[in-house]
């Protein structure tokens, strides 16, 4: 849907979040007729008290509106929403609207993992290419952001409930990884991969993926169209090694070289570069400093970042890898070093057999698992080889407790390593993964 769509139209903006309040604002700049905001679940804000309508009242609204623009929280399994849709209730998005405007300008990067590193990567890459470039979406900034506005190119990061909205695709796209979460927001894995892909759906040119033959491939070919271009970092002479990224003709990077870690990691690197080189037509003589350019980015927070720490460990953050496949790939970082692993919190029933697989092999020799929150309890509950080392910390602090224990197998002694990669959701302790890497940093300082 268009901005100009709304025209004549009334139009409510469902949620009071930072992207509903963004919406607002743009939507009224632009002299749209917006009723005001609904909230069916929990209560307004007191400074749109005013504006918001809650609970029925807020049904109510929506179900008379002529177009909900709709904040990606709302789950399209929630009643409310199922019930807009069976009303014939027109729903669009912020980053709908914004990206129908102009969606030659957009890279859009989506994946289950690793989509906040790499869109950021591709910002840095095309800035060392000398364009004007802006990050945004769901790493926080809006896409209506005036740097956005202001740039050449909008590098935008979108999730899975944001691509679910869209009518229009980025002309260039990259796509991580895909495997099961936010399972209960969408309904089932089908659902989920549906929604994300539909970010492809719409017209983009060029799909930047990991492989050219897997399973992911092949349901990215079945959303897109038959004009849209597949290539994979092969196609641009990249090669991925554990110890470096490797580009045909220009150069090599050793992995000890880049400030991230993690043959994941280094994955992430070849697919912003191949979309940088491919999707903008990067001339060779730029392309040594593009490769030389991944060597100064920063890692971002929360995604295996080392914190200060009083004991002379190494204590990792890796708070934002709520899926085991996420755990598996942040393990895969210290292979051979002794790890005290904090798994667990919030139990969406995810499917935990990759991680099962990989720790009950001889990588789980060196990994001591404090298993907390209710994942971490039904991770003990399944049993088999991989719990062989694992304790049942049960909640946050007695995890604390034994990362402390001077004589405790995940203690100062046992252990080079403390890592809180969780495989899991926060909500069952903290309000936010921030709060939970706030909680870990203090842990950190004994």
């Amino acid at each position: 849907m268009r901005y100009e769509d709304l025209a004549g139209r009334a139009v409510v903006v469902w949620g009071t979040g930072r992207e509903g309040r963004a919406a607002h604002a743009e939507l009224t700049g632009r002299g749209v007729d917006v009723v005001g905001y609904a909230v069916t679940g929990g209560e307004a804000p007191a400074d749109l008290a005013d504006l918001t309508a809650t609970g029925e009242a807020g049904l109510a609204r929506l179900l008379a509106a002529d177009v909900v623009v709709k904040s990606p929280g709302v789950p399209h399994t929630s009643p409310e929403y199922v019930a807009l849709r069976q009303a014939g209730v027109a729903v669009t998005s912020l980053t709908d609207l914004w990206l129908s405007a102009d969606p030659e300008r957009v890279v859009g990067v989506t994946g289950t993992k690793g989509k906040s590193t790499t869109s950021a990567i591709v910002r840095h890459l095309l800035e060392a290419a000398g364009r004007t470039a802006s990050l945004v979406g769901n790493g926080g900034t809006p896409v209506t952001a005036d740097d956005a506005s202001a740039s050449e190119i909008a590098v935008t990061e979108v999730s899975s409930y944001q691509a679910a909205e869209l009518s229009s695709s980025p002309r260039v796209a990259v796509v991580t990884c895909l495997y099961p979460e936010h399972l209960p927001w969408h309904g089932g894995f089908e659902a989920y991969a549906a929604d994300k892909l539909n970010l492809l759906a719409h017209g983009t040119e060029l799909v930047v993926l990991p492989h050219a033959h897997d399973d992911l491939a092949e349901r990215v070919r079945a959303a897109v169209g038959e004009d849209t271009v597949l290539v994979t970092p092969a196609d641009a002479g990249i090669t991925v090694t554990d110890e470096a990224v490797q580009w045909s003709g220009v150069g090599t990077v050793a992995a000890a070289d880049l400030q991230v870690h993690g043959r994941h990691n280094l994955v992430n690197v070849a697919l912003a570069l191949t979309a940088v080189a491919l999707g903008f037509d990067l001339p060779e003589e730029q392309r040594p400093a593009v490769l030389a350019a991944t060597t100064t980015f920063a890692a971002l927070a929360h995604r295996l970042e080392t914190i200060a720490s009083a004991d002379g460990r190494r204590w990792v953050d890796d708070s934002l890898a709520t899926a085991p496949e996420a755990v598996v790939a942040a393990l895969g970082t210290f292979a051979g070093q002794r790890v005290a692993l904090v798994l667990g919190g919030a139990d969406r029933g995810l499917d935990m057999s990759p991680l099962r697989t990989h720790l009950a092999g001889p990588a789980g020799d060196d990994v001591r698992v404090l298993a907390i929150g209710p994942a971490g309890t039904r991770w003990v509950e399944e049993g088999g080889p991989a719990v062989r080392h694992t304790h049942l910390a049960g909640t946050w602090a007695g995890a604390v407790a034994a990362l402390h224990d001077p004589t405790g197998p995940a203690g100062p002694t046992s252990t080079d390593v403390v890592l809180l990669s969780p495989g899991a959701p926060s909500f069952d302790e903290f309000a936010s993964y921030e709060e939970r890497s706030a909680a870990f940093r203090v842990a950190a300082q004994g």
